[in-house]
């Protein structure tokens, strides 16, 4: 007998809370394992900076004491690096938990009231997870307001901002890719009230939404800088629109302060949008396009 969408749905859910039980069990080793390397982390720093005050006492810095604090700078940069790709591994097992949810959201998320489904949509935002960088090394390509490289192609399931055309007006939507083929994309709209929510869209009309938060102590440059246009989308929608950003996140965790432009070329009341829902605005030619460049599917 074949089994019900419910049956399924269920075994489905069954499956990712024990993939996600096994996970939370690994991240739990790991956090326990994380203190002693900590602890010897801090010792050797305790002993470089014992020496070094015996250094300054005397007022001068003999062989001895040099060929020491070398030694002990060495082994502090090797429990260093050690504790770093700890915590890496560990934030790795964190987005992986985040995925499990995520996916649990959008299922949510198409069953959800109005209210509920934007503050979800939030929800993902909050889950991206922070870059951090390795020495000198610069962010990468979506992170923060790092564009994407022109070769890029949106995985199925990641958000994009979307240009289509719907009750015969164009607009931005946030919207899941679906699949790339031909040069083009097969787009969802995530809004289930809306009617025709699929289209097929050449690339240039996507753009791919940031998949890492920036940090600003960490990476600056990762922002869009202060009067400089954008495309975010309007608080407790699920649209884009032209919008003046007049603060950068002063953390990673804090949105843009921008003010959108309405049709009469005014500005609204300052709002808060996310990193996560913040692009770069496109090209003039790409702001009106031919109706020939959608084909709903």
């Amino acid at each position: 007998m074949a089994m019900t969408k419910s049956l399924i749905d269920t075994t489905v859910a069954g499956k990712e809370n024990s993939d996600e039980q096994t996970i939370l069990k690994k991240l739990f080793k790991m956090l326990f394992n994380l203190p002693p390397t900590v602890s010897s982390t801090e010792a050797v720093i305790d002993i470089i900076n014992t020496t070094q005050e015996q250094v300054i006492k005397k007022g001068m810095i003999d062989p001895e004491s040099q060929k020491s604090l070398i030694s002990f700078y060495e082994s502090a940069d090797i429990e260093t690096a050690r504790e770093e790709e700890i915590i890496r591994s560990i934030l790795e097992v964190i987005h992986e938990i985040r995925n499990i949810r995520h996916q649990n959201i959008k299922s949510l998320l198409q069953s959800q009231r109005s209210s509920t489904f934007l503050k979800l949509l939030q929800v993902t935002a909050t889950r991206m997870p922070v870059w951090f960088p390795r020495h000198d090394e610069q962010p990468p390509p979506l992170c923060g307001a790092i564009e994407p490289l022109p070769s890029y192609v949106a995985k199925s399931g990641d958000l994009v901002a979307a240009l289509v055309k719907q009750s015969g007006e164009e607009r931005w939507i946030v919207a899941e890719a679906v699949a790339f083929k031909n040069g083009r994309y097969e787009v969802e709209d995530i809004d289930v009230k809306e009617t025709n929510r699929n289209f097929t869209l050449e690339k240039i009309y996507v753009k791919p939404l940031p998949l890492m938060r920036a940090d600003p102590v960490t990476c600056p440059d990762a922002f869009f800088p202060c009067n400089q246009f954008v495309l975010a989308m309007y608080p407790q929608t699920t649209c884009f629109f032209k919008a003046l950003v007049k603060a950068s996140p002063k953390t990673s965790y804090d949105g843009y302060e921008v003010l959108f432009e309405d049709d009469f070329n005014q500005y609204t009341i300052m709002m808060v949008v996310s990193q996560r829902f913040v692009v770069s605005y496109p090209s003039l030619e790409i702001i009106h396009k031919d109706d020939e460049m959608i084909v709903e599917y």
